[in-house]
């Protein structure tokens, strides 16, 4: 079907059926329902959902403190997308999203941080100013982050690390403790709404295990969020004044998760550089090099292939010859290593 703002008829129970499935005592049928109900902002004619618009984001609040991480995810990407349509319609609840959009950026859950990030720069791009300063101040306060991370960083940091029933991860509740295992949380039927009841099963994260955010996993997001933005025209300026802090944080190599961080960065390098123009980030890419040499050398895969990507990237961004120049410039060792392993880059 054509997909995107097609006038598609709405017939009268499809809402009310999404909400009550949006309650469901299984939380991938409420996975589900955020997924459909995201489609509503993006694949129906304004005209039949705009009536529709309160009630909906109503349920998607309550999914969004789920418990299963899915569905949190699922619904912070709906609320997105219904900012971004209904933008009148949702600003009395925006104080509320705010809030929850920044709990997912900080999330222990990779994906759910990428999922908030996206949200998030559709909000900026509904609202634009105030909220938009708002929002790269509490960009810039993430970006500083990594610098209180401990050395022992973990991705669970408080969940019992001994040895658990069943092999699944224990939570100092008692209701997590001796109960039935679900194959994958699929089947688990009372994973908790809206972060409220207690879940019986499945293997997603949960609100009722402690597990607050690690300081890097707070820059991750920062990183993820600097990427989407940088493609809003009101906030490049400010966003390149943001640049010496995204590689700062490539200079923090001190705890155990330093590599998870690198590859966001690298990752998302190019797409920035590329959105914020070269003459803006040229005084800048010079500071990138000794992260992007670490990661060049590193036995974890999918960092050295984030940071071979990033190096082609700027040898098209700034030419051969110039890159090379600029490596010759801040590390020699660098160059001997880019000379041996990846010469088309600098020209050889």
């Amino acid at each position: 079907s054509s997909g995107i703002n097609a006038e598609w008829p709405l017939r009268p129970g499809i809402v009310p059926f999404y909400i009550k499935q949006s309650e469901a005592d299984n939380h991938a049928v409420r996975e589900a329902a955020c997924a459909c109900i995201a489609e509503l902002a993006t694949k129906v004619g304004s005209d039949p959902v705009r009536v529709h618009v309160p009630a909906l984001i109503q349920g998607l609040l309550v999914c969004f403190e789920d418990d299963s991480w899915p569905v949190r995810d699922a619904a912070c990407t709906a609320c997105g997308n219904f900012v971004a349509v209904f933008a009148e319609k949702c600003r009395p609840n925006i104080n509320r999203l705010m809030p929850l959009f920044y709990m997912n950026l900080e999330d222990n859950i990779p994906s759910v941080r990428h999922g908030a990030a996206i949200a998030l720069s559709k909000i900026v791009q509904a609202y634009s100013s105030p909220l938009s300063k708002d929002v790269l101040d509490k960009l810039s306060q993430l970006l500083d982050a990594v610098n209180e991370q401990k050395e022992d960083s973990t991705l669970y940091s408080d969940l019992s690390k001994k040895p658990a029933v069943f092999g699944v991860a224990m939570a100092e509740d008692a209701a997590h403790t001796n109960q039935v295992m679900y194959s994958c949380g699929s089947l688990a039927p009372k994973m908790g709404r809206g972060g409220k009841a207690p879940g019986a099963g499945g293997c997603s994260a949960s609100h009722h295990f402690k597990r607050p955010s690690q300081p890097w996993e707070q820059t991750d997001g920062a990183v993820r969020l600097f990427m989407e933005m940088s493609d809003i025209p009101e906030c490049k300026a400010e966003l390149v004044t943001l640049v010496s802090k995204l590689s700062s944080a490539t200079t923090r190599r001190n705890f155990e998760h330093h590599k998870n961080l690198l590859e966001t960065v690298y990752k998302c390098l190019p797409i920035i550089f590329r959105r914020l123009t070269k003459n803006k980030v040229k005084p800048y890419i010079n500071d990138f090099f000794d992260g992007l040499f670490y990661g060049l050398k590193s036995d974890v895969s999918l960092l050295k292939a984030a940071c071979v990507e990033c190096l082609q990237s700027l040898s098209l961004l700034l030419g051969p010859n110039i890159l090379r120049g600029r490596i010759e410039m801040t590390n020699y060792d660098m160059l001997l290593h880019v000379q041996s392993a990846y010469p088309e880059t600098i020209g050889l």
